[in-house]
């Protein structure tokens, strides 16, 4: 967990951990490890329900 996230709250660090673990998914997927892919598609299910709409860049605005 990383220091500075440890007063944002539950959320984040949930949000965190998430995102730590779909990075690690898709070091493995690289790696060709088996079952990588399978993690990184549930992981990135689960991140999508936590955050359903995609941030979009407001460029111009």
């Amino acid at each position: 967990m990383d220091k500075d996230a440890e007063g944002l709250g539950a959320d984040f660090e949930q949000w965190q951990k998430l995102t730590d673990d779909y990075e690690e998914a898709l070091a493995a997927l690289a790696r060709g490890e088996p079952g990588a892919r399978d993690l990184a598609m549930k992981l990135s299910l689960v991140l999508r329900q936590r955050h359903p709409e995609p941030l979009r860049p407001s460029f111009g605005e």
